[in-house]
C-alpha cells in the first residue's frame, strides 16, 4: 500500500496544491486527470521519489518499487515508448530466449545416449 499524506508543492510562493491525501492499495488499478498545470506530473514525481513536496510525505512498503515514466522521454535513440518500457525487462526476455533456445535444442536432439 502506498499512502500519501498532506502533500503541498509550492513555486516562489504560488500554491500548485495542497493537503493532498489518498492512498493506493495493491491491486487498485488508478488514473490520474487535470489540466494542464494542475500538478499531475509533478505529483507522480513525488510519489516516484524523483523530486521533494513542499510539505507532506509518501510512504511505502519497502518492498515496493515505484517508477515513473515520463511524459517526455529523453532517450539517445529512436525508440518507441514500448521499447522503452521494455528495456527494464531485458533480463526477463534474455531468459525467455535462453528458455526457447534450450527447448529447440531438446527436440531436435538425436544423441539420446548422451
Amino acid at each position: 500500500m502506498i499512502t500519501v499524506d498532506n502533500l503541498a508543492v509550492e513555486f516562489s510562493g504560488t500554491t500548485l496544491f495542497s493537503d493532498v491525501s489518498f492512498v493506493i492499495n495493491p491491486t487498485d488499478k488508478i488514473a490520474l486527470m487535470g489540466k494542464n498545470g494542475a500538478g499531475k506530473s509533478t505529483m507522480m514525481k513525488i510519489v516516484a521519489g524523483a523530486q521533494s513536496a513542499t510539505r507532506g510525505h509518501v510512504r511505502a512498503p519497502k518492498d515496493v518499487v515505484i517508477a515513473y515514466l515520463p511524459q517526455h522521454l529523453l532517450t539517445e535513440d529512436d525508440c518507441t515508448v514500448f521499447e522503452e518500457t521494455a528495456k527494464a525487462f531485458k533480463h526477463v526476455f534474455e531468459m525467455k530466449a535462453e528458455m526457447d533456445h534450450l527447448n529447440n535444442e531438446l527436440t531436435v536432439r538425436t544423441d539420446y545416449e548422451s
